[in-house]
């Protein structure tokens, strides 16, 4: 039988580690003291990953972290850092992912239970999840979001896994953690019938809050993507951000099913009403412009006031944008609605007499799917949020 081991450290990093990376000259920004290049910080210096290969000896328990002083370099880490903002996020995403993977591979090597993998992953799970919406306009270079996907989903498979198992030992457990948890999962495999089937075998009492999530996910693999568009608009903040990424997705389904169902010689589509069943909010619509062109789609202009008989696929009452106060990009309070009314009208006019002709053999369907941006739905709900460490550690996403 495997025997595992059990950590005795109770400093973020061990002295050892500490001594050879100053020696070394590799501590990090966020681990030396402020204006200094060499001299650290030892309470914030944070053990880096480093990979299991062969031929190198097996740690000594003084050199794994015990439980508590894991979770504490979680909190440390997600409390003190993600808000710091004398370096750009995408550089505190480094760091923080990399310190996070170390404090995962010691939850491996320790074989740590249930409860305490779950208090340690659920905090990681949130900022991976949050961090991969944040940069997901990032260049390559600067953060690889097949990484930090790849990270997400075997992070959420663990968590879950670890639910599965306190539900076989009749263990107790918090059930709303669960329900965030079973959440994020559906969210970030938004159209996956793994992931549907999971869902839909959990118990009643979790099936039912999680009812907008799992039609949401049937509604996708029956390819009624606008209704996914507008169900993404209902989710909690997280879960908002998750499904987002999926949006760019879903556009070009939308967009390719466009091209058979209104293709015509003659009559064209306004690309006001596109851009209001594919979701693209008042900072999109020149994407929208772009997005056309990067699926070889043909625009057309036309008049501002064509005759009825001759002018457009969409009808003007399925896009009704008469008033301010009816207008589809304009989803803000009351209160703000007056002061945003202006810059409404100027955005709003780059698509104003545009239209696109949808020919099937236009459409490039070849041509990969465009990278997701941010939502200002999705930016609005994480502004609400009166601390994103919070969210990220107490799980209220």
């Amino acid at each position: 039988m495997e025997s595992f081991i059990r950590g005795s450290c109770e400093s973020m990093c061990p002295k050892a580690e500490i001594d050879m990376r100053t020696r070394e000259r590799m501590l990090h920004f966020y681990e030396l003291k402020r204006g200094s290049r060499t001299e650290p910080v030892q309470r914030l210096v944070v053990k880096e990953f480093a990979r299991s290969a062969a031929g190198v000896r097996r740690p000594k328990h003084w050199e794994i972290r015990t439980v508590g002083c894991l979770k504490r370099t979680v909190e440390y880490l997600l409390t003190e850092v993600v808000p710091d903002e004398r370096r750009p996020y995408n550089f505190r995403y480094e760091f923080i992912f990399d310190r996070l993977r170390a404090v995962r591979q010691e939850v491996v090597m320790q074989n740590l239970a249930e409860k305490d993998t779950l208090d340690i992953l659920e905090p990681v799970v949130c900022f991976l999840a949050y961090s991969a919406y944040v940069l997901c306009e990032s260049h390559i270079n600067e953060f690889d979001p097949k990484i930090c996907s790849i990270h997400l989903q075997e992070c959420l498979k663990k968590v879950l896994r670890c639910y599965d198992d306190l539900d076989e030992e009749s263990t107790p457990y918090n059930q709303s953690r669960r329900i965030r948890m079973e959440a994020l999962y559906l969210a970030f495999n938004l159209g996956s019938s793994e992931a549907l089937t999971r869902g839909i075998s959990l118990p009643k009492d979790i099936r039912k809050r999680l009812s907008l999530q799992l039609s949401m996910n049937i509604e996708y693999l029956r390819h009624n993507f606008h209704r996914v568009l507008l169900s993404i608009q209902k989710l909690p903040p997280l879960e908002a951000a998750l499904a987002t990424l999926k949006v760019p997705t879903i556009r070009q389904q939308l967009l390719l099913r466009f091209s058979t169902a209104f293709q015509s010689k003659v009559l064209s589509v306004p690309l006001e009403w596109i851009g209001h069943v594919l979701l693209y909010q008042r900072p999109e619509h020149s994407s929208l412009i772009e997005d056309c062109h990067h699926y070889n789609l043909q625009l057309v202009q036309v008049d501002e006031s064509p005759p009825p008989d001759q002018s457009t696929v969409a009808q003007r009452t399925s896009a009704p944008v008469s008033t301010p106060k009816d207008a589809w990009w304009d989803e803000d309070s009351d209160d703000e609605k007056d002061k945003d009314h202006n810059l409404s009208a100027v955005i709003s006019s780059v698509l104003a007499g545009k239209s696109v002709k949808f020919e099937k053999t236009r459409f490039d369907s070849s041509k990969p799917v465009v990278q997701p941006r941010r939502m200002e739905f999705v930016d609005r709900k994480l502004s609400a949020m009166t601390s994103i460490s919070g969210m990220l550690l107490e799980g209220e996403c």
